[in-house]
């Protein structure tokens, strides 16, 4: 399975770790359930690394699903710790948006281009990988005499 790495703060690290669980009930129910253990697991060993290494910030290595059950419990409004009231929810989303369009195959999003722009560019290079003689019935016909 593909994954992307992501930065995320200390205070980020720890409003995950508010939310995201290692298991939840009806677990088995759900197609993609949002609890992780291994996301959990990854979410305590940065928070310890942060603390104890005294470092600022922390990189996850996420899969596709693990960003899921990030989207699905952080809200853009989410708040930091009290003392600093800071909303991280979004931050915390667009990393994790952006990531998922890097699994997606969208790694250049520059900042010149539209998503029309990139889009469009995506298909008109798959349309040039389909165009091949075995597409065109007169390719490569025995002229009549």
């Amino acid at each position: 399975m593909e994954s992307a790495f992501v930065t995320f703060t200390r205070e980020e690290l720890w409003l995950l770790h508010t939310f995201v669980r290692h298991e939840m009930q009806g677990m088995e129910l759900w197609h993609l359930p949002p609890a992780d253990l291994g996301l959990n697991e990854d979410i305590a060993f940065a928070l310890s690394s942060c603390y104890h290494l005294g470092l600022d910030s922390f990189v996850l290595e996420l899969n596709h699903q693990q960003l899921l059950v990030i989207d699905y419990h952080i809200r853009r409004d989410c708040k930091g710790p009290p003392a600093q009231n800071q909303a991280l929810g979004q931050d915390i989303l667009l990393k994790t948006f952006s990531a998922r369009n890097e699994l997606a195959g969208l790694r250049s999003l520059g900042e010149d281009k539209t998503y029309k722009e990139v889009l469009s560019a995506h298909t008109s290079a798959d349309d040039n990988a389909n165009d091949s003689p075995d597409d065109d019935p007169d390719a490569g016909a025995v002229p009549a005499i």
